[in-house]
């Protein structure tokens, strides 16, 4: 038993030996070259997020021109300087997200089309406004300089809610060594809003919502007063909406203000909401007015967004409940 203890341990000892030696020989092997098909593909990621149409509402299409035209015999624009910059302003009283493209016609000219190339998200507060220049766009994509002295095509912009867009366009005269000698002619051109119209989309719509719909109950004084509106959402599009908000707005003077959030919407289905204001001031200041805007933020994008918005206002007080 003893001799057989001895010769295991000298059987492990030995194991222990080869695998330290073959350890070794293994570290001072080159590591073998790949190539071929035995080599594994590297996993790239777009630096440039893919931005779908469909997700916003409106587009504006701006010209474009920026550089040098140098040639006098050129048909395609007159020898000269230009300069475009493009004015965004945002109107509404909400923040508002857009995108940008920049789609090239030259070059390449000879009526091929040019490449389509993304200019970036952003998000333009309230009352706020942005410019993008021929020298924003040749940091951005043309880090190296124009491909051409040149450049010609449309500027895109879409965006979640209506705003203001104006192109500013500036030209120059060149002399003979291409330098600017005066400059030729400023124009600043309002560019017109397309809706964008989407048929495969939710639809959000105010319903069963009237002067019968819309109560006061006030209790020993009026400060103590308490709106209370009943009315129904409804979405008649063929898809689900996702979370969005209610606005309710009271009287007095359109002051009293109530958000309700909802977490969502399937396509055909409605909901029957009661929204009540904080104790304050009575409604009726003669008239009670309260005034309802479903999606509020313009976080669905619809395919008709003119049903959103609705006032209903009673002209006559009635009786106070309570004491």
């Amino acid at each position: 038993m003893k001799k057989l203890f001895i010769t295991m341990i000298v059987c492990f000892m030995s194991l222990l030996n080869m695998r330290y030696v073959h350890a070794q020989h293994e570290e001072k092997l080159p590591q073998p070259e790949t190539s071929g098909n035995l080599s594994m593909p590297e996993t790239h990621k777009s630096a440039d997020p893919q931005h779908n149409v469909s997700s916003y509402k409106f587009e504006y299409a701006a010209q474009f021109v920026c550089g040098i035209q140098k040639e006098s015999e050129n048909t395609r624009i007159a020898k000269g300087f230009y300069l475009t910059s493009i004015m965004i302003h945002n109107p509404n009283d909400t923040d508002v997200r857009l995108f940008k493209n920049l789609v090239l016609t030259y070059p390449p000219g000879e009526q091929k089309t040019g490449k389509v190339m993304p200019l970036g998200e952003d998000l333009l507060g309230s009352g706020e406004a942005m410019e993008i220049t021929g020298e924003d766009i040749q940091k951005q994509l043309f880090p190296n300089g124009f491909p051409a002295s040149y450049i010609k095509g449309v500027l895109v912009v879409w965006s979640m809610a209506s705003l203001d867009v104006a192109a500013l366009y500036e030209t120059a005269t060149v002399n003979n060594e291409n330098k600017i000698e005066a400059l030729n002619d400023i124009e600043v051109k309002h560019i017109v809003e397309r809706e964008i119209i989407q048929k495969n989309l939710p639809d959000l719509l105010i319903r069963d919502f009237d002067a019968n719909q819309l109560s006061v109950d006030c209790y020993d004084w009026p400060e103590t007063c308490v709106a209370r509106v009943n009315f129904t959402v409804e979405n008649r599009g063929i898809k689900d909406a996702g979370s969005f908000t209610i606005r309710v707005v009271f009287d007095p003077a359109q002051s009293v203000v109530v958000t309700q959030a909802v977490v969502g919407l399937e396509a055909g289905a409605s909901r029957i909401f009661t929204i009540k204001s904080p104790p304050g001031r009575n409604c009726f200041d003669p008239d009670c007015s309260v005034c309802i805007t479903v999606d509020s933020g313009n976080t669905i994008t619809e395919s008709d967004e003119k049903n959103n918005y609705l006032c209903v206002t009673k002209s006559e007080k009635g009786e106070p409940k309570g004491k």
